[in-house]
């Protein structure tokens, strides 16, 4: 949740990444529910941000700290820090001693053996909970934020769980998690969580052009965010993000429109391949769901015209019909897949059965 990074090779484009209160390019049924407990002063003790990577988790944090910890909030409206004071300036830039951050990054920069790990380890969680006996400094309470919880071993958690059972007075927790259900009941049962989800492709877009980002690129973007706008405007600063998307995007439209022989092999050799690729080959199969869902669009919408179209010969659209029928099984297949993939299913056999339901090339096939 730190201040934004310097960008690597960012593209010419003017971006402004700061943000002065509350981003409006994250979901705003969960920035409506965080600022309802700022206005009825209602700090509960312990928050989870559940959404996907890129979805503004982080952000939508730093503007209810901001709310929590600004002098000079807005006089009609409580929840509006001012964004431009000290306190607003320190909390945007990860400087502020009343909010701390825990997470992967900020454990590799304290551990003694250079490299980022890959859960939050116990010794976190006891820095956590001493930071937690500590006094407000220049604000009226204290706010620790976990970022990739969903890391967290269950030792970790255990360790966690003792200081959301007995909070001390004045510190709210905010977890953030791209992967909630992983997280211990009990855990998670302490919370009160708040869903971030996806925002549409149209306000994604939208808000890439308020922050100045070119009419093209931003559409690209746009299109390959899968509503996650924070993840677009990091892809502006880092051009690595969006080379990787794209190669997932082209990845999944050719396993898609390839044989159903081929189909298979390709579920085959990635399932035997997803241990060491499994960031890779999950994005492979969300974009998928993106691809299926934009042709079953297009599909119905092909069929309405033609039915609009043809008023006396009704048997070319009533052909079309199974096709979007059958996007829709695809579309079904894979989100299961995906599931199975998250739950750790046998990776061939989940990958293989979603192609199976997949539309072919082949002639009679689908």
């Amino acid at each position: 949740m730190g201040a934004p990074k310097k960008p690597r090779n960012a593209p010419n484009t003017p971006v402004q990444v700061t943000e002065v209160g509350w981003p409006e390019w994250v979901d705003a049924i969960a920035t409506q529910r965080l600022r309802e407990v700022v206005r009825g002063d209602r700090i509960g003790h312990a928050y989870l941000l559940s959404g996907p990577k890129g979805v503004g988790k982080a952000a939508l944090t730093r503007a209810f700290a901001k709310a929590l910890c600004c002098p000079n909030v807005s006089v009609d409206d409580r929840s509006q820090p001012c964004g431009v004071c000290r306190l607003c300036r320190n909390i945007e830039r990860a400087s502020h001693p009343d909010v701390e951050l825990f997470s992967l990054e900020s454990q590799a920069m304290l551990a003694e053996k250079p490299g980022r790990g890959a859960t939050l380890t116990i010794e976190t969680v006891r820095r956590l909970r001493a930071s937690a006996a500590l006094l407000p400094l220049e604000s009226e309470r204290r706010l620790l934020i976990v970022d990739d919880a969903e890391t967290l071993l269950e030792p970790a958690q255990q360790a966690l769980l003792k200081t959301l059972e007995e909070p001390p007075r004045g510190v709210t927790l905010v977890l953030l998690a791209d992967e909630p259900e992983v997280l211990l009941e009990t855990v998670r049962s302490r919370c009160q969580e708040i869903p971030v989800r996806p925002i549409a492709q149209a306000a994604v877009e939208r808000a890439l052009h308020g922050k100045g980002v070119e009419l093209k690129l931003a559409a690209e973007l746009a299109t390959l965010s899968r509503g996650c706008a924070g993840w677009a405007l990091a892809a502006v600063l880092d051009e690595r993000l969006l080379a990787a998307r794209r190669t997932e995007r082209e990845s999944a439209a050719g396993w898609i429109a390839s044989p159903r022989y081929e189909q298979l092999v390709t579920a085959f050799r990635l399932g035997d391949q997803f241990g060491k690729r499994r960031a890779e080959i999950i994005g492979v199969v969300q974009a998928a769901i993106h691809l299926l869902r934009d042709e079953m669009i297009e599909s119905a919408r092909t069929s309405s015209r033609m039915v609009e179209n043809q008023t006396t010969n009704l048997s070319t659209p009533a052909s079309m019909a199974p096709s979007a029928l059958s996007l829709s099984r695809a579309i079904a297949a894979t989100l299961g897949c995906l599931s199975d993939l998250e739950a750790n299913v046998r990776p061939r056999l989940a990958l293989e059965a979603m192609v199976m339901a997949w539309p072919s090339s082949e002639p009679g096939r689908n």
